[in-house]
């Protein structure tokens, strides 16, 4: 489903997967343009919002306000509270799912990295078996996540400075679909690991049966907050070029 397969011009007028130029409008949903690479799908907003205003967005009372906004109505309310029990019931909490994958592949006590931690879902299951450092733009989440005794870097992941620091394994969780330079994010999480290190990371997925029918309203959109969007291939490329040498994608 498409609003518009008509040409558009992003800011940045080169893909930033594969440096093509030419770009489609496939939605526009509230205010922002939704842009996709008409060669290989990568897609983004369009406009971006102002960087300096990022941080803000994810102050206290910027999430509050989306929490509320988000369980508004009955129907919303109830389908959180079976989402919230059906997670406890089966042990799919976000940072079981994540430990597990990552005690297949990295061995207990190496060092971990959590970028965008948030509150600490990952990070409060990873604590008893890693080394652990979380990264977070958001003042209020990197205090929550503080409580956990793990020390938490607060800033944008791009430009903080690790001091020559490197790591068995990053997580990145449900962020980089938020972030304005994504590819650098990647870059960086590269040259931060060991040789043998492992990058464990989930985005929205633009590639998706869901995206397909659902249009523009496929729940991964969400301008401002979510900035780019992957697919398996688009994604794949991107850590290919970065230097990743063993990608592996599921959906």
């Amino acid at each position: 489903m498409v609003d518009s397969a008509t040409p558009a011009q992003a800011q940045d007028a080169r893909c930033i997967v594969c440096s093509a130029l030419a770009w489609q409008t496939l939605h526009q949903i509230d205010g922002w343009s939704i842009l996709a690479c008409a060669d290989c799908g990568f897609a983004r907003i369009e406009p971006f919002p102002n960087r300096e205003d990022r941080a803000k967005f994810y102050s206290q009372g910027s999430i509050t306000e989306r929490k509320i906004k988000k369980k508004r109505g009955p129907a919303k309310q109830a389908a959180a509270l079976i989402r919230h029990h059906l997670r406890r019931i089966s042990g799919r909490k976000k940072g079981t799912l994540f430990l597990r994958d990552l005690r297949n592949h990295v061995p207990s006590g190496s060092k971990l990295l959590d970028i965008g931690c948030g509150t600490g879902a990952i990070l409060q299951e990873a604590r008893s078996h890693y080394q652990c450092t979380g990264v977070e733009i958001s003042d209020y989440l990197a205090g929550e996540a503080r409580k956990l005794n793990v020390e938490v870097k607060v800033g944008d992941f791009v430009t903080l400075d690790f001091a020559g620091e490197k790591f068995d394994a990053i997580t990145m969780v449900s962020l980089l679909e938020h972030l304005e330079e994504p590819v650098l994010a990647l870059q960086k999480c590269f040259d931060l690991l060991d040789d043998r290190g492992l990058l464990l990371l989930k985005t929205v997925n633009h590639e998706g049966i869901n995206r397909r029918l659902l249009g523009a309203g496929w729940s991964g959109y969400r301008p401002p907050d979510h900035l780019v969007y992957f697919g398996p291939r688009t994604l794949q490329t991107a850590l290919r070029h970065v230097g990743f040498r063993t990608v592996s994608t599921r959906a």
